[in-house]
This record gives C-alpha cells, sequence and structure tokens, in this order.
C-alpha cells in the first residue's frame, strides 16, 4: 500500500492504496536529516519504515503520526542494507564497511 524511495535527505513515501497508486496524492517525507537516504524498508506488519542514512545512522518511523526511534548512532559509513524478519521483531542493516548490527523489537 505504499512505496518509500532513497536518494533525498528524507524518505520520500508515496501512498498506494488504491488503483489510481500516488496520482494526485501527495507524498510524504520522513526522517528528514542533513544527510542522504541510502535505504528503505517497510515493517512487514506495522506502517513503519525503516530508514539508513549515508552516515551510518538507522531510523525507525512510525507513518501513522511521524513519530522516530533512534536504532543506530552515525558511524563507519553508509547503510548499504536493511532487511525485517518475516514477523518484524528485528531488523538487520549492513554498512558499506562490512559492519553490521541485529536489532530486536519487543513483541
Amino acid at each position: 500500500q505504499w512505496l518509500a524511495t532513497s536518494g533525498a535527505d528524507a524518505a520520500v513515501v508515496w501512498p498506494f492504496k488504491d488503483k489510481d497508486g500516488p496520482m494526485g496524492k501527495a507524498p510524504r517525507e520522513c526522517g528528514v536529516r542533513q544527510a542522504r537516504v541510502t535505504q528503505v524498508a517497510f515493517h512487514p506488519k506495522a506502517l513503519v519504515v525503516a530508514i539508513g542514512y549515508s552516515d551510518g545512522l538507522v531510523l525507525l518511523v512510525r507513518l501513522a503520526d511521524g513519530a522516530e526511534i533512534l536504532a543506530r548512532h552515525p558511524g563507519d559509513g553508509p547503510v548499504s542494507a536493511l532487511a525485517w524478519s518475516a514477523m518484524g521483531s528485528e531488523l538487520l542493516f549492513g554498512l558499506e564497511s562490512g559492519a553490521a548490527g541485529l536489532l530486536s523489537l519487543p513483541a
């Protein structure tokens, strides 16, 4: 129902809820920062998007109200991979430097 894009200083999220897709609808900008968004990944069960940045920061943003949770501080280079587990209880992230991590979330 949503499409998020990287490449700007925010994740640009487009609604695809009906047959016309995003036509005539304004996108949302989530996680605006002074760094470029390099990766995005939607939570499999909730309206939450994980956003990775060129400075290594990982942010979780809830679409309903724009609330943000810092998942990883900047450092070690650009985020090159983000992936949620099937149930959405874990988020795996990888950086171009080879650093990686697994964030476990409460149920």
